[in-house]
């Protein structure tokens, strides 16, 4: 029995030695866990589709040539040459301005003609343009240019807060596990203080038995007694070493390292407006407000569609010809053109059927983030009345308590004047124990719950 005390109290110090608190606990696992890893990717996978939406403002740069020979030495209505060879080599820039939905376009327009005849000829052509054209009704300010880039902006805003939402699940089912590592480390020494008081008790009630004090039936009594609280002990150390494990591997630390610093009955306060609470804070509600911002910002596009396509062209040209190519190009006749051009499908029929369906999602989505409202203020409320009832129940285990270890005392005092049987001291004394881990269990289940209440309205992480 020395024995077993002595490696009781051997674990105990060595357990003590190393301990973790909630914040480093969280810590570590963003550190280590590849969840996070995988969560990260996934924004920045968000964050490059976003890059890929704004191709449309990249410079567009094409050269395209073309050779063409003429052999008309067999067609009698062509007679002033007999071979004739055309070299042409276009290049032109484009750009679209997305702030104000216009496209500009340079160009240059070069076609070189040479051919053998009785006659030669040599011509090069040079033609420099500019061509503008501005929406001035549908796509006006760029806005329907503009749409997959602002559509991919709010989608990379609801990305990071959906990852922060699926953090605080994670986290949360992490910690609730650090929550039962508290627990049974609690429940161990409870154990370990029913042991060590049955060990004494053995003791104790042998060398009464030998001084022919007490019965054999009293030494029968407390083998047994010793040997439940044994029992007991060495299970909850096997669900502790169990949990140590399996955080051991989680965090990627020692087995040894592995222990909770963390006050079981520490209280909680509640915040009591808590739908004004939930209004401003919840991560669940800015996602439904920020997928209310998408259909609107669609809404705006589609609106736009209903509107007749007006652009305005404007361009502006120089162009001229030599048999000399640089003369070509210092000798240049400018021209300019303006227009409007003009379509509208009569109706209207699918932009308008496309506005309605986008109007209706608008709506529905205000509606279902009123019912995410209902559902998270309900759940909220729920936990807060659960958080209340624990804080009762605690309170009526401290009286509880406070009982048992009267009891204990008088049914050992009764029992020392031989007034009392050791099975009533035996009973006194399990029931405080019992009293003891009740209690701890009750206070394992409130700090699970503040921690569900803490996650309901994104308390929980920083």
């Amino acid at each position: 029995m020395k024995k077993n005390l002595t490696i009781a109290l051997i674990f105990a110090t060595c357990f003590d030695i190393q301990a973790m608190t909630q914040h480093e606990f969280i810590e570590r696992l963003k550190d280590t866990h590849p969840f996070f890893t995988q969560l990260d990717l996934s924004v920045q996978i968000k964050q490059l589709d976003q890059q890929a939406t704004t191709a449309n403002q990249d410079w567009v740069v094409g050269v395209k040539t073309n050779f063409k020979n003429e052999d008309v030495s067999d067609i009698s209505s062509i007679t002033t040459y007999d071979d004739l060879h055309t070299t042409s080599v276009d290049f032109s820039v484009t750009k679209k301005i997305l702030s104000l939905g216009s496209d500009i376009t340079v160009k240059h327009n070069w076609k070189g003609k040479s051919r053998a005849s009785t006659v030669s000829l040599n011509t090069n052509r040079n033609k420099f343009s500019i061509d503008y054209i501005h929406p001035l009704l549908r796509n006006a300010s760029g806005i329907n240019d503009q749409l997959n880039t602002d559509l991919s902006n709010i989608d990379i805003q609801i990305s990071r807060l959906d990852a922060i939402e699926q953090q605080e699940v994670f986290i949360l089912a992490q910690l609730k596990k650090f929550i039962d590592l508290a627990y049974v480390q609690a429940r161990l020494t409870i154990n370990n203080q029913r042991l060590d008081l049955a060990i004494q008790e053995l003791t104790l009630v042998k060398k009464k038995f030998t001084m022919s004090v007490v019965d054999k039936v009293d030494v029968l009594l407390q083998k047994d007694a010793y040997q439940s609280a044994k029992q007991q002990q060495l299970q909850t150390q096997q669900d502790l070493n169990f949990l140590r494990h399996e955080m051991a591997i989680t965090l990627d630390i020692s087995f040894s390292d592995v222990k909770a610093e963390f006050d079981l009955y520490q209280p909680y306060t509640i915040n009591n407006n808590l739908k004004q609470y939930l209004l401003t804070n919840s991560r669940v509600l800015k996602i439904a407000d920020l997928r209310q911002d998408s259909l609107k910002r669609q809404l705006k596009s589609d609106k736009s569609n209903l509107k007749v396509q007006l652009d305005l062209k404007f361009g502006i040209s120089s162009e001229g010809e030599d048999s000399h190519y640089a003369d070509s190009i210092s000798n240049q006749s400018p021209s300019w053109n303006i227009g409007l051009d003009l379509s509208y499908p009569i109706g209207g029929t699918q932009a308008k059927s496309v506005v309605e369906k986008t109007q209706k999602k608008l709506a529905r989505a205000k509606q279902q983030k009123q019912v995410q409202l209902l559902n998270i203020h309900a759940k909220a409320n729920a936990l807060k009345k659960k958080i209340q009832f624990f804080v009762e129940i605690l309170e009526s285990n401290k009286m509880q308590i406070k009982i048992a270890k009267a009891r204990t005392k008088e049914e050992k005092q009764r029992y020392n004047n031989a007034n009392s049987q050791a099975s009533f001291v035996i009973s006194a004394q399990n029931n405080e124990q019992s009293a003891n881990l009740n209690h701890t269990k009750v206070a394992k289940n409130y700090q699970q719950s503040v921690l569900d209440f803490k996650a309901t309205i994104d308390q929980l992480l920083p």
